[in-house]
């Protein structure tokens, strides 16, 4: 059985540890949190001092045991077997156990490391997701901006063709309506210009005829 001190101490806490205590201070409204890594290495500095107090006396124990469990004196290895050998084996006992303790505490950490390291993939996924909808909502909140105003300006080309369409049909109903009042201005002018030329001419048949007949 190794008698040789471990050189260092696992840094976790004992399992089923208390949890930190608030200190209260002298208003009882007012509480003091303990700082968590304060807390840890006051926790693992009581587990390497109780660790060595226990590995020293269980070394002792069994150098005494060893050495009077040889001894020639029958008294030194009845002393040894009845008194010592327990000692030794409980110390044993409670260094392995603590040792076992300290791997189930560092394993369960390691665990709790892990599902906390889970944790936050799914939060980063959740998040990088969220992200990616936020992008794709710009994307689309830009896409119907760009539509809305591509639609504004195709209502803006129509309003502004509807009225350049508008003037056209006045000049166009303008100009029609000149053309008829050319044109009756025309016939009326040319009935008239008939008229007055058979209006001549039937005043100088007239004047012929009282010129024949004065002369006759």
């Amino acid at each position: 059985m190794s008698t040789t001190r471990p050189a260092t101490i696992p840094a976790t806490t004992m399992p089923g540890g208390t949890a930190p205590v608030a200190a209260s201070s002298s208003n009882s409204c007012q509480v003091s949190i303990p700082d968590y890594d304060v807390l840890r290495q006051q926790n693992i500095s009581k587990i390497n001092t109780y660790y060595n107090t226990l590995l020293d006396s269980y070394t002792k124990n069994y150098t005494d045991y060893a050495t009077q469990s040889a001894s020639s004196n029958i008294n030194d290895r009845t002393y040894a077997n009845t008194t010592l050998k327990p000692k030794v084996a409980d110390y044993n006992t409670q260094v392995i156990n603590i040792s076992q303790a300290l791997i189930d505490n560092v394993n369960q950490d390691t665990d709790l490391v892990s599902e906390q390291k889970n944790e936050l993939q799914s939060k980063t996924q959740s998040i990088d997701t969220m992200i990616d909808n936020m992008k794709l909502l710009n994307d689309k909140d830009t896409e119907m901006t760009v539509l809305s105003n591509s639609r504004q300006d195709s209502l803006n080309s129509t309003q502004s063709g509807t009225s350049d369409m508008q003037f056209n049909t006045y000049i166009y109903i303008g100009i029609n309506i000149l053309l008829v009042l050319s044109i009756v201005g025309l016939i009326i002018y040319l009935v008239y210009s008939s008229y007055s030329v058979k209006s001549n001419n039937n005043s100088n048949k007239n004047n012929l005829y009282k010129n024949i007949v004065t002369n006759n």
